[in-house]
């Protein structure tokens, strides 16, 4: 396995920093005269969190807001009602079936054939398994259907917990050094903990720290964290020989919003299938190619796209991904945590953003029906 040696690190002497190379001299140069000689603790007020593994650094910050999750009665109902979901059933069939008055779930229990499936989708409704029922939908449908987003509607906000990772590369033998966790409070509090690793060694006790709180929620929310965040995770974890406990459900929102927001998914999915959509469209007067709203598809769809676009923020003075390495390198290097600052900010504003994207991603899909 890859591993991290800072005495090998070598910078990127020219980097893009939002497209103005020499702003990042000058970010940097200000982060030394700001907080050179300040105590970590005084850069980053936190506690110390020590457990059987050894200790890590915790941030944490509360902000307001509330999350939307999907209707569960309307989930429910759209689940009883989708017959596609039984294997064997495809439009064909499905029409064959409406004729001779098979429309629900509750109805193909009395079909010879397809009674079996039809009983073990209802059952599972009404056992509220989300774990499986999100396994059916993905299998018959498509893993980003707006129906398995539908299912976080049969869930407590406190099963929710929202995670973001700032690492020193892409691949699990690079170290882990920012873990951003979102928990959501009764009052509509948000309360994000974050990680920190002051130096390497603090690794281990952080992993330890994350997998628990991984291992106390029913729900994961990440954005591209099935490809990353949760690979990461798993293997940084393995690299310390521990099993990480995976979340029953696993909500990752780059998929969700490629599928509502992206040009790729609304020309073929939400558009191009269905031609009355089209037409409907067309009659009110908007294009067959852009979104309920009126938005035309977006090119591109990372949360900093999504953020700016649909939530209508911007980050003014965000520090990129890819200079993470770079800006943890030259804290080892110093000793001065002002250049911690712009990660950590960096991951609090990623993983307050899980909640608003996803909130959007169900409004955008209660409009559009």
């Amino acid at each position: 396995m890859r591993s991290f040696d800072p005495d090998r690190y070598e910078p990127d002497i020219d980097p893009d920093f939002d497209g103005r190379p020499e702003t990042v001299g000058a970010f940097r140069e200000q982060l030394r005269r700001d907080y050179e000689g300040l105590p970590f603790e005084k850069v980053m007020p936190g506690d110390v969190v020590e457990n059987d593994y050894g200790s890590c650094y915790r941030l944490t910050a509360t902000a307001r807001g509330a999350l939307h999750r999907g209707d569960a009665d309307k989930t429910r109902q759209d689940l009883l009602g989708s017959v596609e979901l039984v294997r064997g059933i495809r439009s064909r069939t499905r029409t064959r079936l409406e004729e001779q008055g098979f429309k629900t779930l509750a109805d193909l229990e009395d079909h010879p054939r397809f009674c079996g499936e039809s009983k073990r989708i209802r059952e599972l409704l009404e056992a509220g398994s989300t774990e499986e029922l999100a396994k059916v939908i993905g299998t018959r449908l498509s893993k980003s259907h707006p129906t398995v987003l539908g299912l976080s509607g049969l869930h407590a906000d406190s099963d929710f917990l929202f995670l973001d990772l700032e690492t020193m590369g892409l691949f699990a033998g690079q170290p882990l050094v920012v873990a951003g966790l979102a928990r959501l409070k009764p009052d509509n509090t948000i309360v994000v903990e974050q990680y920190v690793v002051r130096d390497f060694p603090d690794e281990l006790a952080l992993l330890v720290e994350v997998n628990q709180q991984v291992g106390a929620h029913e729900v994961m929310v990440t954005y591209n964290g099935k490809s990353f965040d949760l690979p990461f995770l798993t293997g940084r974890s393995a690299y310390y020989g521990i099993k990480l406990s995976p979340p029953k459900v696993h909500f990752d929102l780059l998929h969700f919003s490629r599928r509502a927001w992206g040009k790729q998914g609304l020309s073929r999915s939400d558009v191009g299938t269905d031609p009355r959509r089209v037409r409907r469209r067309r009659s009110a007067g908007l294009s067959p190619t852009c979104d309920p709203e009126g938005l035309p598809p977006l090119s591109s769809v990372s949360l900093r796209s999504i953020e700016e676009t649909i939530l209508g923020l911007s980050r003014e003075t965000d520090l990129p991904g890819e200079l993470v390495p770079e800006f943890y390198y030259e804290y080892l290097r110093t000793g001065n945590a002002g250049f911690l600052k712009p990660i950590v900010d960096h991951n609090r504003q990623d993983v307050i953003s899980l909640i608003n994207v996803f909130s959007s991603l169900v409004e955008h899909w209660t409009r559009s029906e």
